[in-house]
C-alpha cells in the first residue's frame, strides 16, 4: 500500500506477453499467451484502481512520465490499450504529462497503430533492435529482422519526434565492423535517443545453458571495453551525447522516466511483478499471473482493499546511501564526494576514502574536485565499481 505522502509522478506499466522470448531475456514475460490478454488487462485496471482508492482524496495527482514495458507492449491490442488510457486519466492528471513511452518490437507494427497510440497520449518509441543482423536476432530467437527496422522508420517519424533505439553490445556473432555499421545506420535516421546495454547472462535463461555447454562463445572483458569506448566516441561525433552508462541522447531528448530513476525520486509500477518505491520502501507486485488476476479482477469495491506483494523492502541508511551512490554513478554528472562522505559515520568515511584511491589509482573512477564519476572503463565494469567502494 502506498504510504507516502509524496505521490509518485512517474507511473511504469508492465504488459508480460510476447510473441517468442529472447534467448538472454530473465524479464517477467510469457510467449504465446493471447489467451490471457484480456483477463491481464481487466486485472491491471483494477489495479490502477484500488490504487486510486487507497489514496488521500487531498493529494494532487499530477503525473508528469508513463513508461509502458514488457514483454512486447507494442503488443497491447488498440481497444484494451485505449480504454487503459480512458481509466489513467479519470484516476490521474495527465494534463501536464511530459512524456509517454511504449516500447515496442519492430516486427509487424503498422501504421494504422502508430496513429492509435499518438492520438491516445503516447509520445515516445522505445524500439527494441538490438543489432541489424538477421542471424545473430535469430540465433537469439528473436522475432524479428532488420528490415522490420527499416520498414517502421519509414513511417513512425511522421508520427513521433521522440523515437528511442535500444542496442545491445555484445551479442555472440556479432563483429566490430557489424556492431559499427549498426550505430552508423541508425544514427543517420531520424533517432534522438539511444540506449546501449551490455549483453548480461542471468542464470537459467536458454543463453545460460548455450554458454555453459560451450555452444556459445561471449566477447572478453578488454575486447567489450574497447568496443563500448568506440562506440562512446562515435555517437557523441554524431551528436548523441552520453548521459548515464547506457543512454545517449540529442540535446533535450533525455529519458525524463528513467531519470526519475537515477535521481531516486518515487515511482509506481502497475502490474505483474512491477516494482514501486515510495522514497523509503520498495514494493515489487506479485510475480504469479493467475493469482494477479485472481486478486485484481475481481475489484470492484468502492473502497480500496490491502493489495499483496511479492515482496516489501524497507530500505535501511546504509542502502539508500548505497543506492544513491549506485544511481549517481551510473550518470555522467557523477556524484559529489562531499555529500557522500557527509551520509556516512567516521569510521565508513575512512573506509571509502581508502577504496576510492584505489579505485582512482585503477582508472575506473576519475575525481575533478568534489565530483565523482566513473571512466569508460568502469562503466562497463560498473558493478564490480559499487562493490569494490563501499565494501
Amino acid at each position: 500500500m502506498w504510504l507516502s505522502k509524496i505521490f509518485p509522478q512517474h507511473i511504469y506499466i508492465h504488459w508480460p506477453f510476447c510473441k517468442s522470448k529472447c534467448h538472454y531475456c530473465d524479464f517477467l514475460s510469457f510467449a504465446k499467451k493471447d489467451d490471457s490478454n484480456e483477463k491481464y488487462h481487466k486485472a491491471l485496471l483494477g489495479e490502477i484502481k484500488n490504487f486510486s482508492l487507497n489514496l488521500d482524496s487531498n493529494i494532487e495527482r499530477e503525473i508528469k512520465t508513463i513508461f509502458l514495458g514488457g514483454g512486447t507492449p507494442s503488443l497491447y491490442p488498440l481497444y484494451l490499450l485505449e480504454e487503459l488510457f480512458e481509466k489513467l486519466k479519470i484516476d490521474f492528471n495527465l494534463k501536464k504529462i511530459q512524456e509517454v513511452t511504449i516500447e515496442v518490437n519492430p516486427e509487424g507494427v503498422q501504421e494504422h497503430k502508430l496513429k492509435v497510440w499518438k492520438k491516445i497520449g503516447i509520445n515516445r518509441l522505445s524500439v527494441g533492435v538490438q543489432v541489424l543482423d538477421d542471424l545473430a536476432l535469430q540465433k537469439m530467437n528473436r522475432n524479428q529482422k532488420k528490415k522490420d527496422f527499416f520498414d517502421l522508420m519509414q513511417i513512425a517519424p511522421n508520427y513521433f519526434d521522440n523515437i528511442s533505439v535500444d542496442l545491445i553490445l555484445g551479442l555472440p556473432g556479432v563483429s566490430e565492423e557489424t556492431w559499427m555499421a549498426t550505430l552508423a545506420q541508425i544514427a543517420s535516421m531520424p533517432i534522438k535517443h539511444i540506449s546501449v546495454y551490455f549483453l548480461t547472462i542471468y542464470d537459467k535463461t536458454p543463453l545460460f545453458y548455450m554458454e555453459k555447454k560451450g555452444k556459445t562463445f561471449l566477447d572478453d572483458d578488454d575486447k567489450l571495453i574497447s568496443l563500448y569506448e568506440k562506440t562512446v566516441g562515435f555517437l557523441k561525433q554524431k551528436g548523441f551525447l552520453q548521459y548515464e552508462i547506457s543512454n545517449f541522447a540529442k540535446s533535450g531528448f533525455e529519458s525524463s522516466h528513467n531519470k526519475s530513476y537515477w535521481d531516486f525520486k518515487p515511482y509506481y509500477g502497475f502490474g505483474l511483478g512491477a516494482s514501486s518505491f515510495d522514497g523509503n520502501k520498495r514494493f515489487i507486485n506479485l510475480k504469479n499471473l493467475d493469482e494477479y488476476i485472481s486478486l485484481y479482477s475481481a475489484s470492484s469495491t468502492s473502497c480500496g482493499f490491502e493489495p499483496k506483494y511479492f515482496y516489501v523492502e524497507v530500505l535501511n541508511e546504509e542502502q539508500k546511501v548505497l543506492e544513491k551512490l549506485m544511481l549517481g554513478l551510473r550518470q555522467n554528472k557523477g556524484i559529489s564526494l562531499h555529500r557522500m562522505l557527509y551520509c556516512l559515520d567516521e569510521v565508513e568515511k575512512l573506509k571509502f576514502i581508502k577504496n576510492l584511491k584505489v579505485l582512482v589509482k585503477e582508472n575506473l573512477i576519475r575525481q575533478e574536485g568534489d565530483n565523482l564519476a566513473l571512466t569508460l572503463r568502469g562503466m562497463v565494469l560498473e558493478s564490480e565499481v559499487i562493490l569494490n567502494i563501499y565494501r
